[in-house]
């Protein structure tokens, strides 16, 4: 039995003391005191009590003691104590919901009984009271005793006369001198009902309040001093219907005195609309509205002087709003009385409706203190989301989590289960929303997570963000950036079933709960700011007003057949926590032991407000030692495009270093040559970049050879740095070369790190072939297993150390999908034996991940990354891990601050050379363009491959797409600096004779390659079809005179040196007589264009189409091809400064695993993990 059955005197003393204090005040007298001259008229109002006749809540199967009308009971008392003539009305929503449906064929509803019991005036029906029925509705209102009269003036039987429930009611009270006060109370119901229970009503006539209170209103002036309108309306319209808020009734009835509103549970103390005070109760039995009416006598009629002043009325609550304090307990007899329903309906909550199976809905937390679903997609909020989206029909559902111990664990479900999960009586909205809205309301959402800042190795939450004002989406997947301020943090939003990005014109279908819809979506405020558009609102409480929580037990009962099992579709994650992952498996290990402790907010309600960071590990002794490096610079001092710059990558790395002086730069080799600034000077603008940067070493890469080997040494002295090369050798000596070390040790913070130097065997061949002629590229793996025993043995001079890294310029590619490392790089992970780390180089891509559990970093080229081994080590030295990982600065680049001393470098150079790159080398008439994405041969395409063609006299020219490095060359003069843009490198052409059938395999794979692209030829047409696998797409190819190719016919062929070496995986297996001409293509273009020139003409380019897409003609290659049909064509990505790909000059694997190469997966973070957070009251 409850404890206030156990000590009644004592609690009856307490309650009359309570009220004694705060209930006993003047203004609280009805009518006049002896002498005066005026009366008080006290009028006490509920709303929404949605059933909770009791202090229990039945859907979470708890008592709840924060509304209940036996607790309201225990208020009336006290104020009728005082004042024993107030009037008492309800103005609706009081049998539905709590359970309140398992009472509806009993002899008396216990919330009718409590009506009864608590001497209502009258029941203006509510829009709920119909959701059963209004035969129903008929049988409850009989239940009501004499005293009490049901109100619905605007709801007609079928006939249209006779109405459901009385219009109105004169309540009479003792006035002045033993006269007779008569106050009208007329109610009236939202017409929104025939949009919810239209199925109910379709017998019924509803017409508009305010028309209905038009009419009534002059009979009431004569049978009444006062008029009182207690409707089931809220303050503003709904659904744009006119006549169906509050304000819209004061404005069309200025004679009513008060209104007593209703519908929105919104806890109103008073508003005033055209000089009448309107006022609404919090839902759930929470408050009980006081209004107090001074009348004055006049002409023999009382009246209000000035309702501005002698009308006011506040809220008395159950439970403090500040303190959380019960002020009222439960009526002791009241609740007595209810005891037999609440029996009943406590064994109702505690059925079971269903099984889970296959584990909990939300898993265990990984961290403690930070819950699951507030990280990561769950299946909690999808069950919440589908049950939305199932009674809807909506697109999108949204949901919060409520509770931070919200689960449903495996095993038997109970009804009161659900309620864990959805604690709040919400109801169900659909809103049409359009895409703009949409990531509007979900960047306000996001606000929920504090920014990510470097070192963090936890998420943590925003302090002044509430969990149940997180929502989670479903019918869309999308990405939250944490590393993104508040506003820019959706990403990757497209819908969950095409997969198309979702549009901010597209309209679609929402379902939210009633409080998110009324506190957020459907008025200004924080998500849409004054002036937006607001979603519209297509139905409130759909399924009559079932709450979520009672649809989630439906849900699983009807829908899924008693059976659920976590279903989880990760629709979303939390993206830019690029956190180390060894130093965030310590943090986890030191949260969980309790050695770290989550911050709280100062108000105690918000956990987790702060995340862990490594400063916080430091402080326990842990450090960490990043080896920071790039590669393949090829000499991209300029900003251009996406190509960052020198100045900008030196404060990037400055950046690095500031944020942890133990940081090692290091370089992967091809740094030089590449572009016009470095090739005309030679690498010294390079040089002094790095001096001024202070890298520590670099690999050697094949590109450091294009110019000998006199210039690899003296780069070297000038740049303050060590090439690196533990696998070159002297064939003469035998010998490592001496312009190279084969390894470097550098110390930090007390730690040795040994660095190896690795350069790829493919050098021997991609670079010009005399200039190595001298030099043996011994296997990778075998020498760097022999210097990194050495380095651990201590078989060196400088003894011991504690890391080896390998700095190679060994190519390495990563798979998109799968994150798959293969290459050179990886082989090496494969076989070695006391490497730590790896820093690859070579292949121009985005790498970062692991082979054999050995870390692999390849930081992009021309400097739009920066690669990163972070060396993470215990208070002992010892290695607890080394994380890759990589920093792609050209996703950033307009935001980068430059170094002040390397962008004097480069503007030196730059200025020193202006005259050259300036000179004007000869004009075209019109612009040519290029972009290697878009199908067939480009104008550039066309005349490099023109030029190349008469310069080697062939009658093929083929060159890579790549390889052409600018979108545009613009109608008019051209100049060197132009010319070195569009080809920094100083490819040549090479010459051979090629038969048809090799000629056709090395076209095959120039025809929409999405790898590499298209590639670019002339003296040959090409008939295709994209629709055919690579590889197997040509379906023709004939001579310029129409003569078709012979598949065992040779024909000369010229190429660059690049290609021709199997440079994006041209196979020119079979040439003969090939012949590198060391003609610079480059030069053979600048010579063209002079020539040109001195003779007064520009350069004019005539479109011709070798790549042509359909069947060949049936006569010769002249004639139109019959086209087949095609898929749409792929994006234009071109418009680099400085674009595309360089010339993938690295040892790549097959074509089927090329095809798959591209971005890194960004490392996704799954956190959890959850502290008991404080109970936070229902929120609607």
């Amino acid at each position: 039995m409850f404890k206030f059955f156990k000590s009644k005197k004592l609690i009856s003393s307490l309650v009359a003391l309570f009220i004694g204090f705060n209930l006993a005040t003047p203004t609280l007298k009805a009518f006049a005191e002896t002498g005066s001259d005026f009366i008080n008229v006290e009028l006490l109002a509920t709303s929404d009590l949605h059933g909770k006749f009791f202090t229990w809540d039945y859907a979470t199967n708890k008592e709840d003691k924060t509304g209940s009308m036996a607790q309201l009971q225990t208020i009336l008392k006290g104020l009728r104590t005082n004042n024993p003539n107030s009037i008492l009305v309800d103005a609706g929503d009081t049998i539905q919901g709590n359970s309140s449906q398992l009472f509806l064929n009993d002899p008396i509803h216990p919330m009718i009984l409590g009506m009864n019991e608590m001497g209502y005036d009258t029941w203006s029906y509510g829009n709920h009271e119909f959701n059963y029925g209004v035969p129903t509705l008929k049988k409850i209102t009989s239940e009501l005793n004499s005293k009490t009269t049901a109100l619905c003036a605007n709801v007609y039987e079928k006939d249209g006369v006779t109405r459901l429930a009385e219009p109105y009611k004169i309540v009479e009270r003792p006035g002045l001198n033993g006269e007779t006060v008569k106050v009208a109370i007329l109610g009236m119901v939202t017409p929104n009902i025939v949009r919810w229970d239209a199925a109910n009503l379709k017998d019924y006539v509803v017409t508009n309040p305010v028309d209905e209170a038009k009419k009534l209103i002059p009979e009431l002036k004569e049978k009444a001093d006062i008029i009182i309108a207690v409707v089931h309306m809220s303050e503003s319209n709904e659904y744009d219907e006119q006549g169906s808020g509050a304000i819209d009734l004061a404005n069309a009835c200025p004679d009513l005195t008060a209104i007593v509103a209703a519908h929105e549970h919104k806890a109103m103390n008073q508003a005033f609309h055209n000089n009448i005070l309107t006022t609404e109760n919090k839902n759930g039995a929470a408050t009980l509205a006081q209004m107090n009416i001074k009348l004055v006598k006049k002409d023999n009629k009382y009246v209000v002087e000035d309702k501005t002043k002698d009308v006011t009325s506040k809220l008395v609550w159950v439970q403090d709003q500040t303190t959380k304090a019960i002020n009222y307990e439960a009526d002791t007899d009241l609740s007595s009385k209810f005891m037999p329903y609440h029996e009943r309906a406590k064994a109702d909550a505690e059925k079971v409706i269903g099984i889970l199976k296959g584990g909990d809905l939300v898993p265990s937390n990984e961290i403690t203190g930070i819950p699951s679903a507030q990280v990561k997609d769950t299946a909690m909020i999808d069950l919440i989301n589908n049950v939305q989206m199932n009674y809807t029909g909506a697109k999108v559902a949204s949901s919060a989590m409520f509770n931070a111990n919200a689960n449903i664990k495996e095993g038997n479900i109970q009804k009161s289960g659900s309620a864990l999960i959805y604690p709040y009586d919400n109801t169900l909205y659909k809103l049409q929303m359009n895409g703009k809205q949409l990531k509007a309301y979900m960047e306000w959402s996001a606000k929920y997570y504090n920014q990510f800042k470097q070192g963090d190795l936890t998420i943590s939450f925003n302090p002044n963000v509430r969990a149940y004002n997180y929502d989670m989406f479903s019918g869309v997947k999308y990405d939250v950036d944490i590393s993104q301020p508040e506003g820019s943090r959706i990403k990757n939003l497209t819908w969950a079933d095409t997969g198309k990005a979702v549009k901010d014109d597209e309209t679609f279908i929402i379902a939210v709960n009633n409080y998110r819809a009324n506190s957020h979506l459907l008025k200004t405020g924080e998500v849409y700011k004054q002036g937006e558009d607001l979603p519209k609102l297509i139905e409130s409480d759909v399924q009559g007003g079932v709450g979520v929580r009672d649809l989630i037990g439906q849900y699983i009962k009807d829908v899924k057949g008693g059976t659920i099992t976590p279903e989880v579709d990760n629709n979303w994650k939390i993206i830019g926590n690029n956190w180390d992952s060894v130093q965030r498996a310590t943090a986890v290990k030191l949260i969980n032991d309790g050695t770290l402790k989550l911050p709280t907010s100062e108000d105690g309600r918000t956990p987790n407000v702060k995340s862990i960071n490594f400063s916080d590990l430091k402080g326990l002794g842990y450090k960490n030692i990043d080896v920071v490096s790039f590669n393949d610079f090829h000499g991209s001092l300029k900003e251009e495009g996406k190509n960052i710059g020198a100045a900008k990558l030196a404060q990037a790395i400055n950046d690095v270093r500031k944020s942890n002086p133990n940081t090692i730069v290091v370089a992967g080799g091809d740094i030089y040559q590449g572009s016009a600034m470095s090739n005309l000077k030679y690498g010294k603008p390079v040089s002094d970049m790095l001096k001024a940067i202070g890298i520590e070493a670099s690999s050697v890469g094949n590109h450091e050879f294009d110019w000998g080997l006199d210039y690899i040494n003296k780069w070297a002295q000038d740049g303050d740095f060590d090439f690196l090369a533990s696998n070159i050798y002297d064939k003469t000596t035998g010998k490592p070369v001496t312009w190279a070390k084969p390894y470097k040790i550098i110390e930090k913070d007390g730690v040795k790190v040994g660095i190896i130097g690795l350069t790829t065997p493919e050098t021997a061949y991609k670079t010009k072939p005399e200039n190595v002629k001298n030099l043996e590229f011994r296997d990778p793996v075998k020498a760097g297993n022999e210097w990194a025993a050495k380095l651990k043995n201590g078989e060196v001079p400088e003894g011991k150390v504690d890391v080896v890294i390998a700095l190679t310029h060994l190519g390495a590619a990563q798979d998109s999908k799968t994150g798959v490392i293969t290459g050179e790089a990886a082989d090496l992970a494969k076989g070695a034996v006391g490497i730590d780390g790896i820093i690859a180089a070579h292949t121009h891509l985005q790498v970062s991940g692991t082979v054999n559990n050995i870390p692999i970093v390849e930081g992009y080229y021309n400097g739009r990354s920066l690669a990163r081994l972070t060396i993470n080590l215990d208070s002992n030295n010892k290695i607890l891990g080394v994380t890759p990982s990589r920093d792609d600065l050209y996703t950033r680049v307009a935001t980068l601050a430059v170094d002040v001393t390397v962008k004097g470098i480069v503007d030196k150079y730059n200025e020193e050379l202006k005259p050259i790159l300036d000179e004007v080398v000869g004009s075209t008439d019109k612009d040519l363009t290029h972009d290697k994405n878009a199908p067939g041969v480009s104008l550039i395409g066309q005349w490099t491959s023109d030029v190349m063609k008469a310069k080697a006299d062939t009658q093929i020219a083929i060159t890579n797409g790549g390889g052409l490095r600018i979108p545009l060359i613009e109608k008019g003069n051209i100049t060197m600096g132009k010319m070195y843009e569009l080809m920094p490198f100083d490819n040549t052409l090479v010459k051979m004779e090629l038969k048809g059938s090799d000629l056709k395999r090395v076209l095959e794979n120039a025809i929409g390659n999405e790898s590499i692209g298209w590639g670019q030829f002339t003296g040959v047409k090409v008939y295709y079809d994209i629709n055919k696998p690579l590889g197997s797409r040509i379906l023709g190819m004939y001579l310029m005179d129409g003569t078709k190719i012979d598949m065992d016919k040779y024909y000369t062929v010229v190429t660059n040196d690049f290609m021709a070496t199997g440079g994006d995986a041209y196979d020119f297996t079979g040439a003969k007589n090939v012949l590198d001409t060391g003609i610079p293509i480059r030069e053979a273009l600048v010579e063209s264009l002079k020539e040109l020139k001195a003779k007064g003409k520009e350069l004019s380019v005539t479109k011709v189409e070798y790549a042509i897409a359909g069947q060949p003609p049936t006569s010769g290659g002249n004639e139109e091809p019959q086209t087949p049909e095609q898929p749409q064509t792929p994006g234009n990505n071109g418009g680099e400064t400085s674009g595309g790909n360089l010339p993938k000059t690295g040892s790549l694997i097959d074509l089927d695993t090329l095809g798959g190469l591209g971005a890194v997966i960004a490392v996704l973070g799954t956190v959890v993990l959850v502290r008991e957070k404080r109970r936070r009251k229902t929120i609607a």
